[in-house]
């Protein structure tokens, strides 16, 4: 399995804290999720919307800011699972 496989299988079964390079250069941790059970019912998607789905960018729930942010697989640094549900 990739790491994207492996993040994406990680943060459905919970929480996750991703460290990665932004775009700018700068390192983030991010606390995030996938879990439909973590993710307020106000900001899960609505109705059909076609997700473009790709291995390069994972789109993900950051607990700490509260909304949808994505970060390039190729960035991560490291990831650590902190729950799981």
């Amino acid at each position: 399995m990739n790491l994207y496989d492996e993040l994406k299988a990680d943060l459905k079964k919970g929480i996750v804290k991703v460290t990665f390079t932004k775009i700018n250069g700068e390192k983030r941790i991010m606390d995030c999720t996938l879990s439909e059970m973590m993710v307020p019912a106000d900001k899960l998607p609505k109705g059909r919307t076609p997700v473009v789905e790709t291995k390069e960018t994972m789109a993900v729930y950051d607990l700490n800011a509260k909304g949808w942010r994505s970060f390039k697989i190729d960035n991560v640094i490291e990831s650590e699972t902190i729950l799981t549900i």
